[in-house]
């Protein structure tokens, strides 16, 4: 159970001030308007974990450095402290934890940031006793499932001064986004309609469906594997014996034989792969020989061709200068010392055109006789390198051959192997789906063992569906806000509310009270005046309480109340205190009535629950003074004025709160 012990700032100087409450009581902070009462509820907030500080801008803004609340748990002080944001920031994520503590610090110089946001909130929540929940949203919802934290249970606790009047919204923060889906998907549990084991039931349940579906499908594909055994197990012999795992001689007697023989075709066996002549040779090495030997011959055959031309050419040059020779070789008929050039040596005629001295064809002849001797010199020699050209053509040639054959049989040796491994591969699908009937209708032939699972399981799901009737769920719901409306009820007619003496109910979709008259059902929007506002917010908030408390669920024992005097007497106007026996004055009457029910109810309920409440009127009665913790009037506020001065305070002041 948690409460709150006090609350405290600490100005930038690292000064305290703090308001001390009892625990189990109803507690009061009275005063005049615009001294920071509103702002305890809003400090208490921020403080739970809220993301966004929703204290005033404004004088607590400007002189206080840190808020802190010192909670209250089953004797354990829980203290936090949350730095101020500034007033550029939503909210700070600097945030001191600690527990065991007794006595708030005298300064702030000890507080740093030990713990995150989420963690705050996790912290809380194991503080309250949440136990791992989930509740999924309504059928057709497009929400995802809530689980229900601390920062859902303190939706329960804090009415803000704007919140308390308001007759469209029921609980803290009703108008932010997501909220309200918040507060009806947790809602079940708070009320103790869910059991605390409710989500581990919910998980063993998802579980065990799974868990049901898949022996389902086994049992069934086993009860398929067994009425289709006999066609299945043939056409299994069929390619066994084709891909070679089975003689294809082999024609089983029986069924039993069959079995055992294709067992035995499916067991490991060693894999003998073909033998390669040349393990080590590498067609792509094969490849580069022979281009290089196509180009060496290549070679080859160009420098022959380039040889025969030349002898070619020798060949013909030998036939024209021996045709040439044997025409100078006329010569010799002639007489060396005949008549002149120009006289004719065989008619010693006279020449228009002198002939060659017999001298010069002489010469000529002695030259194309060195030429002739030149190139038959020559031509053997020529002849010689053509054969030796020759001969290394042939050499290459051969070699080409023999690398190409090399080529040809590495090709018919890759494309054997191939044919082997995809006869391996091939023989392995074979087994494995053979392995796979066997195993199978082995179970099959003793199912009893599936059959039990498949027994277990499904007694273990229909005892969770039991358990986590929806019905049943909607019926201990139901079960629940019939006692919440009862009490509202009882508190409409203590506090004389209009439709008080109708049955009222809490609207778990809408999130408001509904009055059931005899005209019909009338929701708190349609029922007027300030003062039922008011009044249906505090008696839905002290009834829900009231069953929280019975039931011990994990919502912090605390409610406070900003300003539930303001639809008689507006914050403006301070009446200081008032009588609570004028029974000719109405307004006071019903805030008397008001803060009686409040005294009764801490009472009633026996230190189970406090109620902190921070307004602006006092009672003329000793308890309503009993029950003031502070009164802020004649220049006392929340922020000490010499924290706005800088002048030094008074520890006396501030230690104390007065």
């Amino acid at each position: 159970m948690i409460q709150l012990r006090a609350i405290a700032i600490y100005s930038r100087t690292g000064e305290r001030r703090y308001i001390q409450f009892e625990t189990g009581q109803l507690n009061i902070v009275t005063g005049i308007s615009k001294t920071g009462k509103s702002a305890l509820l809003d400090i208490v907030d921020y403080c739970w974990g809220r993301g966004e500080c929703t204290i005033a801008e404004g004088e607590i803004r400007r002189a206080v450095s840190w808020f802190c609340i010192l909670l209250d748990h089953d004797g354990e002080g829980v203290f936090i402290a949350r730095k101020n944001p500034g007033p550029a920031a939503k909210a700070s994520d600097e945030i001191f934890f600690a527990r065991n503590i007794d006595e708030l610090p005298l300064t702030s110089e000890a507080f740093a940031k030990n713990i995150t946001s989420d963690g705050l909130r996790d912290q809380l929540t194991q503080l309250l006793g949440i136990a791992e929940n989930v509740f999924p949203p309504e059928p057709g919802s497009a929400r995802s499932a809530m689980s229900a934290t601390s920062a859902q249970a303190i939706f329960f606790s804090l009415q803000a001064q704007d919140e308390i009047a308001n007759r469209r919204l029921l609980f803290h923060r009703q108008g932010d986004p997501f909220v309200p889906n918040a507060i009806k998907d947790t809602l079940p549990y708070f009320l103790g309609a869910m059991e605390e084991d409710y989500y581990l039931k919910q998980r063993r349940y998802d579980d065990a469906r799974l868990r049901l579906r898949k022996l389902e499908r086994e049992y069934a594909e086993i009860q398929s594997l067994t009425h289709t055994a006999t066609g299945t197990i043939e056409g299994l012999l069929i390619e066994a014996k084709r891909v070679g795992l089975v003689d294809p001689s082999f024609f089983p007697q029986s069924p039993s034989e069959l079995r055992d023989i294709l067992a035995q075709a499916v067991q490991p066996r060693e894999r003998q792969y073909a033998a390669v002549d040349d393990p080590a040779a590498d067609l792509t090495d094969l490849e580069e020989q022979r281009r290089q030997l196509r180009g060496q011959v290549q070679e080859l055959r160009e420098e022959i061709a380039h040889f025969v031309r030349l002898d070619r050419d020798a060949g013909e040059f030998e036939r024209e200068a021996n045709e040439h020779h044997a025409r100078l070789m006329s010569i010799g008929l002639i007489d060396v010392d005949a008549a002149p050039a120009d006289i004719c040596p065989l008619c010693d005629s006279h020449l228009a055109v002198p002939v060659p001295m017999v001298t010069e064809i002489q010469t000529s002849l002695s030259g194309v006789e060195r030429q002739l001797e030149q190139v038959r010199r020559d031509n053997p020699r020529l002849q010689a390198h053509i054969a030796q050209l020759e001969a290394r053509r042939t050499v290459l040639d051969e070699r080409l051959r023999a690398v190409q054959r090399d080529i040809s049989t590495r090709i018919a040796d890759n494309e054997r192997l191939r044919i082997e491994q995809d006869l391996f591969t091939e023989q392995a699908r074979v087994a494995g789906r053979v392995s796979y009937y066997l195993e199978n209708t082995k179970a099959a032939v003793d199912d009893n063992g599936i059959k039990l699972a498949v027994a277990r399981a499904r007694a273990e799901v229909a005892e969770l569906e039991q358990a986590l009737d929806a019905e049943a769920l909607a019926e201990r719901i139901a079960t629940a806000l019939s006692l919440v409306g009862r009490d509202i009820t009882t508190y409409a007619q203590t506090l004389r509310l209009e439709h008080g003496d109708n049955p009222l109910r809490l609207d778990r979709k809408n999130l408001t009270v509904v009055a059931d008259t005899d005209a019909g059902a009338l929701a708190l929007p349609q029922i007027g005046s300030g003062e039922n506002w008011v009044g249906y917010h505090v008696a839905a908030h002290l009834a829900l309480h009231r069953l929280f408390r019975a039931r011990g669920r994990p919502v912090p024992a605390l409610l406070m109340l900003d300003q539930p005097s303001q639809a008689h007497y507006p914050p403006e106007k301070d009446l200081k205190t008032i009588d609570a026996t004028a029974d000719e004055d109405e307004d006071q009457a019903a805030v008397a009535r008001l803060y009686r029910l409040l005294r009764d109810y801490c009472v009633a309920l026996d230190g189970e629950m406090q109620i902190i409440v921070a307004d602006h009127v006092e009672l003329l009665e000793p308890w309503f003074r009993d029950a003031t913790v502070e009164r802020w009037r004649d220049g006392i506020k929340l922020v000490p004025l010499a924290w706005l001065r800088g002048d030094p305070v008074d520890d006396e002041y501030t230690d104390e709160g007065e």
